[in-house]
């Protein structure tokens, strides 16, 4: 299922950065469903990342984690093989607060 909450695992390409999740891992997409076409865009999650309030919290394969907003980027959805599942409600009203803070638009 491709909405806005579903989560996956990817694999991220490596970068330069050391401070940018690569490699497996969860990503959660965080395109609203009305927009998504070819491409979505997906936020990498992260079992060690700090707290703050652009990173809300979820609970994925019974792990805490947090999604890195900072971090969102493009996915071609044809590469979103792997399903895991979807945010719950209350994780998925943590994210839109999380998105409209990010972006400002609070």
């Amino acid at each position: 299922m491709l909405r806005k909450g579903s989560i996956f695992h990817v694999t991220l390409p490596a970068r330069s950065s050391e401070h940018t999740q690569q490699g497996r891992r969860y990503a959660v997409v965080v395109t609203a469903t009305s927009f998504i076409g070819s491409v979505v865009t997906v936020a990498p999650t992260s079992t060690s990342a700090r707290a703050s309030l652009t990173r809300p919290e979820a609970e994925i394969d019974g792990r805490k984690c947090r999604i890195l907003l900072e971090q969102m980027l493009a996915v071609d959805i044809a590469k979103l093989t792997q399903w895991v599942g979807i945010l719950e409600d209350d994780e998925l009203d943590a994210l839109d607060d999380a998105l409209r803070l990010y972006h400002g638009l609070l």
